[in-house]
């Protein structure tokens, strides 16, 4: 969108009595600082963090698989058991909730070894 046609729906909102803000001009510098604030690098990498985030927890799978490991799940073969899915399928999952920072693996060997993270997110989660 083109800064003419920008100001010109802009404009008309604001002669609709649509807004709260008092002018075109200022509401347009308003808009060029969130868009500069959304685009600093900064930014971008909160950005990329909150979207792991939100894909591991848009998942039911991965729920099930958080709250096992939350209430005591320790290992990849414990949830293999708990929810029926093959090896591959359950370290995927891991991996994903793994990079949003939500659980830990800790390798003892051949074993790995699972731990939730963000413990005050989860049991507001898991106590809905």
């Amino acid at each position: 969108m083109g800064d003419s046609e920008l100001e010109r729906k802009l404009t008309e909102l604001l002669d609709m009595q649509l807004v709260k803000w008092e002018s075109v001009p200022a509401r347009i510098n308003e808009l060029m600082r969130i868009k500069d604030l959304i685009s600093s690098s900064k930014q971008q990498n909160q950005y990329k963090e909150g979207r792991k985030l939100v894909k591991a927890l848009n998942q039911p799978t991965r729920l099930d698989i958080l709250m096992s490991i939350d209430k005591g799940a320790s290992c990849p073969c414990e949830l293999e058991f708990i929810t029926g899915l093959a090896q591959a399928t359950v370290s995927h999952h891991l991996t994903i909730l793994d990079d949003a920072g939500l659980i830990s693996r800790d390798r003892k060997g051949k074993w790995t070894l699972l731990k939730s993270e963000k413990h005050t997110f989860l049991k507001t989660l898991f106590d809905l």
